[in-house]
């Protein structure tokens, strides 16, 4: 019975991670709209939201290339913890709907990932505008294509969770001049650091006979030379995201590539799954064994045919009442008569002889 119990519980203790309300989000992943409904439900019991969603793109998209894109929410009446979350899609049918379906890559998302599913907290409120910028690697086909963004945010009450999505936006992708200064289609920009380390950084570029990385620093754009491909942005000592873009020179037009963010960290935990896995079931273990070993005395435990004691102790005790005078040793031969052994014999020929002896006593010999 406490197996069962224990069993149940932990059925229970497991089930707790699975729910339709999450007020606290998610995090950032890659999701579909109709499975990107994290802040506070499933995108199919949310409300409409009120907010008005924009994304605004370059005028001139290559296929291949990165481009950057900046995303817009406004009139956003959000609930208690001012958070946001944003999905960039391909349509608003809720399937096939990842940015990845129609060959788009999301190279780094507001919050330094490259997910499509962002978690934003900010002052997000009825008069207040939120920009959030995506660098994003265009599909390698020519031809148009749509860029839609869906929001999902709580009410101010707590109430009913709110969900939105933008109208359609046409990008129109075309062919990559072949004198175009441009990174090569094969580089990815570093999008984490930890704080305290320098990042050198190597360029990948095509067309291009010189390049220079211009640096934001707060408010100040700040130059790094490039040398041999490479450059060294300085260490960060606190949390936080620089941007940097490169600028290109060749033949052709000279390139400006979309602003990298690349963002500092503090060191964290490394965890083994598979051995946190290990001590979750042995624990479990642990456990269904001081459920066994603790069952209730009263349970009948039944007897072993192996165990004698309750004979021995039996016999034990009528040797105990038996007195002394009333214990007959035992013998080999015939009863002892009362006259004692006959003259001259042993006990020994007794055993053998004795009861040859009483026979012929018995037929009317001599003793």
């Amino acid at each position: 019975m406490r197996f069962k119990v224990a069993v149940v519980l932990l059925l229970m203790i497991l089930s707790t991670t699975i729910s339709t309300a999450n007020p606290g989000g998610k995090g950032d992943s890659v999701r579909s709209r109709d499975c990107a409904g994290s802040c506070h439900g499933s995108s199919s019991t949310n409300g409409v939201s009120d907010a008005e969603l924009d994304i605004q793109y370059p005028d001139e998209v290559y296929a291949g290339l990165l481009m950057e894109i900046e995303t817009t929410i406004s009139f956003a009446e959000v609930s208690s913890n001012n958070m946001v979350g944003m999905t960039l899609l391909v349509n608003e049918d809720g399937a096939k709907d990842l940015p990845a379906n129609d060959g788009w890559e999301v190279v780094t998302d507001p919050n330094g990932g490259t997910n499509n599913y962002v978690e934003i907290i900010d002052s997000f409120s009825i008069n207040s505008i939120v920009d959030r910028t995506w660098t994003l690697r265009a599909p390698s086909s020519p031809g148009v294509y749509e860029l839609y963004l869906a929001v999902q945010h709580g009410t101010p009450d707590g109430g009913v969770a709110m969900a939105g999505i933008s109208d359609a936006k046409q990008v129109v992708v075309s062919e990559v001049p072949e004198n175009l200064p441009r990174l090569a289609p094969e580089w990815e920009p570093v999008n984490t650091r930890l704080i305290g380390e320098e990042t050198e950084i190597t360029l990948q570029t095509l067309n291009t006979d010189s390049a220079t990385v211009e640096l934001k620093n707060g408010g100040e754009v700040i130059t790094i030379p490039v040398v041999d491909n490479k450059f060294t942005i300085p260490a960060a000592v606190n949390p936080g995201a620089v941007e940097w873009r490169v600028i290109m020179e060749g033949e052709g037009p000279t390139q400006h590539s979309p602003w990298f963010r690349i963002t500092a960290q503090e060191p964290g935990w490394e965890v083994d799954e598979f051995a946190l896995y290990l001590q979750g079931f042995a624990l479990f273990v642990l456990g269904i064994g001081l459920v066994v070993l603790q069952r209730s005395k009263a349970e009948d435990i039944e007897p072993s045919k192996y165990d004698n004691t309750a004979d021995v102790a039996s016999q034990f005790g009528r040797i105990q009442n038996t007195s002394p005078a009333m214990v007959e040793l035992p013998s080999a031969g015939p009863p002892i008569p009362e006259q004692g052994l006959p003259e001259g014999w042993t006990m020994e020929q007794w055993e053998y002889y004795g009861q040859e002896h009483l026979d012929n006593l018995a037929r009317g010999g001599q003793q």
